[in-house]
């Protein structure tokens, strides 16, 4: 085992690093594109950079463990924001005009074809809401009607129960 590494292995090495670096750079412009497509609040986005960070904690765990055997060293950590820089300030700036096209591609093409299904489930709501408001009103009377009746007979169990701790209570007082 070589505990000094060549200046060939050393270079091949920090040009793995560059790659991965990059594509590190691709990943990040994926994450983006979804984060943007799906929602821009300030929680999501917490969400999906934290989960960038923790995909690409990962993989350079990976990387380090295949290309060096798990020794991190230093100019390995440089290639990989070399690579990073590189990829963002030249193809990155590419990425996001396309995928800004694709972002509102998307968006029309969700748009048409839920517009539709839309319309439908709006009417369906507004027939079942009224339906609904005439039920519960009708809910109401019923109840009330039903506790009326059951005041009206005395012989009522309901009523029988109330009737004899009512008299019971009565015939205490009057001892």
């Amino acid at each position: 085992m070589d505990y000094i590494q060549g200046l060939a292995e050393q270079t091949e090495i920090f040009l793995y690093s560059l790659g991965f670096g990059f594509l590190l750079g691709i990943l990040y412009d994926v994450f983006r594109t979804l984060r943007l497509i799906i929602s821009n609040s300030r929680g999501f986005v917490f969400f999906m950079d934290m989960l960038y960070f923790a995909v690409c904690a990962f993989a350079s765990f990976c990387f380090i463990m295949v290309v060096d055997c798990g020794r991190v060293r230093i100019y390995a950590a440089l290639g990989w924001v070399l690579g990073w820089l590189i990829y963002y300030f030249s193809f990155g700036a590419i990425a996001i005009k396309v995928s800004g096209a694709v972002i509102s591609a998307v968006r029309r093409f969700f748009a048409a074809v839920f517009a539709p299904i839309s319309r439908i489930s709006r009417k369906i709501c507004r027939k079942i809401g009224s339906s609904a408001r005439r039920g519960k009103k009708i809910i109401r009377k019923t109840d009330k009607k039903t506790k009326f009746i059951l005041q009206k007979y005395k012989g009522i169990v309901y009523n029988l129960n109330s009737f004899i701790k009512n008299s019971v209570s009565r015939n205490k007082g009057s001892e």
